[in-house]
């Protein structure tokens, strides 16, 4: 294979020092500064070793074997229209900043592989390994990643809750094959203030005053866990009376009040110059 052309111009450029080096530790600072230009609104970086992912190392791993740090970042939802009882509206919204999400760490994928640094951007939504069903049929799991990064904590509707935010954000992760000089930590407070509102505004009692979360509940009635809601749809119209029956049903039932209940956008806990600096971004 030595006369072949492709080879020739590779020895060509391989002894005229023209061939990238692989980059073996990448500055966090840039790293960051790179998905926040990409449209980011908070980012986060940690080690695969990190403890908070022993129970996804493997899966991880699996899909993209050199992976060495992950990057997560958050983008952020217009309250309204999620809180919004007219599913088209919160729908939208959802549809829109999830398609924004997957751009940003597209983004980013595209701007490391110039660099010569080798990374994958997994879907934020709608899970597709079904090859794994009935087991685990996503790649990484986002929250988690994001909590060990220092992005928020999980509260008792087991939603990350941004301590700038609340809890109106979408998830990003992008894995990379090369260290980051400096790692972020978890935050030291819990942003949740217990108040049980989401308890309250469950409309499917997913949520109970002990914390307990019961799954069943809610993937039977989260339109996302039937990829477009036909399946919920066609079961709410079987069980109408009538049509205004089922107008009552499908305008009453809100499944982002969990979300609604948790509305603080702002603590009282001071955070560093660079994520101050970063946050006012809109």
């Amino acid at each position: 294979m030595k006369d072949h052309p492709t080879v020739i111009q590779y020895q060509r450029k391989r002894e005229a020092g023209e061939l990238s080096s692989p980059v073996e530790v990448l500055d966090a600072w840039w790293l960051k500064e790179l998905a926040l230009q990409a449209g980011a609104d908070d980012v986060g970086v940690i080690e695969i070793s990190r403890p908070a992912l022993d129970d996804q190392r493997k899966d991880i791993l699996r899909h993209f074997p050199p992976t060495k740090s992950l990057l997560t970042f958050v983008v952020r939802m217009n309250r309204e229209p999620i809180g919004s009882t007219a599913r088209s509206i919160a729908n939208l919204e959802f549809h829109h900043q999830g398609d924004k999400t997957n751009e940003i760490s597209r983004r980013v994928v595209a701007a490391l592989e110039n660099i010569g640094v080798r990374a994958i951007n997994p879907s934020m939504k709608f899970p597709m390994e079904m090859d794994n069903f009935p087991g685990k049929i996503w790649v990484v799991s986002h929250k988690p990643v994001a909590q060990a990064a220092g992005l928020g904590v999980m509260g008792i509707h087991r939603n990350v809750i941004h301590p700038e935010f609340g809890n109106f954000i979408l998830l990003g992760t992008v894995l990379l094959d090369s260290d980051v000089t400096t790692y972020d930590q978890p935050m030291d407070f819990h942003p949740c203030l217990e108040c049980k509102l989401c308890v309250a505004a469950c409309p499917v009692g997913a949520i109970s005053q002990t914390s307990d979360f019961n799954f069943s509940a809610c993937y039977t009635h989260n339109y996302r866990e039937f990829m477009g809601g036909f399946t919920d749809w066609a079961e709410e119209l079987a069980d109408s009376s009538n049509r205004l029956d089922y107008r009552k049903r499908s305008m009453t039932r809100n499944h982002h009040r969990c979300g609604k209940a948790c509305r603080s956008e702002r603590t009282t806990k001071p955070r560093t110059v660079y994520q101050s600096a970063r946050l006012v971004k809109m």
